[in-house]
């Protein structure tokens, strides 16, 4: 199957996900992905070019709560090789006027690298909404697999709204495989939702990701983000009210390549 059929067959799925959900559901908010990153490893490791489509739906399901579901799929081209990873993923948190609070849970799956593997994440998260134009993010966890696979992450992120609907961000990600690596991954990031009637986001930016025994990589990405959401909105509205990003996400590089 070639990985143009994947993409495509994966973003009808989550499409028709986003767009099962009722019309009159105003507590309905989806969200859908896709983007390319380059890595280029140190002492000669070679280039790695990723290709990934993500999408989620998040349902409230109180007043103050709400459930989210995620799915994604990564293709990744090596020197003469190339690797797929599938994720599913189940947030569930509580949303208040200064943030919110929750917890997920995931499983990853990644074929065709150096040995197959499968891994299960779980882990809480949290955001906090300092100012109108700031928010600051926390999360961490712990992940088990095959192949006697496990360690622990954390992270943490802060994003500044330089306007409603342009953010930089800055975040610091760190992921302990046991006995395999430490992975430290530095990421700044630009975000600019272009139109509010068709709400799609462009963004970009540079990850720093160092592991162990000196080897680093220089991470280049960029992709389009479409927000699925029952009302208009700015960018900081639409992250603020919408489907978690940064707390749902669990994709370290050490774990697909």
């Amino acid at each position: 199957m070639s990985l143009r059929t994947n993409l495509f067959g994966a973003a009808c799925a989550l499409a028709l996900v986003s767009v099962s959900a009722p019309a009159s559901a105003a507590d309905f908010n989806g969200i859908l992905d896709g983007g390319y990153s380059h890595f280029a490893f140190n002492h000669g490791g070679g280039s790695v070019n990723d290709y990934h489509i993500n999408g989620g739906a998040m349902f409230g399901l109180a007043p103050d709560w709400a459930a989210q579901i995620n799915g994604g799929y990564n293709h990744a081209d090596t020197s003469g090789s190339n690797s797929n990873a599938w994720n599913v993923d189940g947030t569930a948190f509580y949303r208040a006027a200064g943030g919110r609070i929750g917890a997920t849970v995931g499983y990853t799956s990644v074929n065709g690298g150096v040995v197959d593997t499968n891994a299960t994440h779980y882990g809480l998260f949290g955001d906090w909404y300092a100012t109108r134009a700031i928010t600051v993010g926390v999360k961490g966890g712990a992940f088990n697999g095959n192949h006697s696979l496990k360690g622990d992450y954390a992270g943490a992120q802060i994003t500044g709204y330089v306007m409603p609907d342009f953010a930089l961000s800055g975040s610091y990600d760190y992921t302990h495989l046991n006995h395999l690596t430490n992975e430290n991954d530095f990421t700044a990031q630009a975000e600019w939702l272009i139109s509010h009637q068709v709400p799609v986001s462009l963004y970009g930016g540079y990850t720093r990701s160092e592991f162990s025994h000196s080897i680093s990589a220089n991470v280049w990405f960029v992709g389009l983000r479409l927000y699925c959401d029952p009302v208009d909105g700015s960018l900081v509205d639409r992250q603020r009210n919408g489907a978690e990003i940064y707390g749902a996400h669990f994709g370290p590089a050490a774990l697909h390549f």
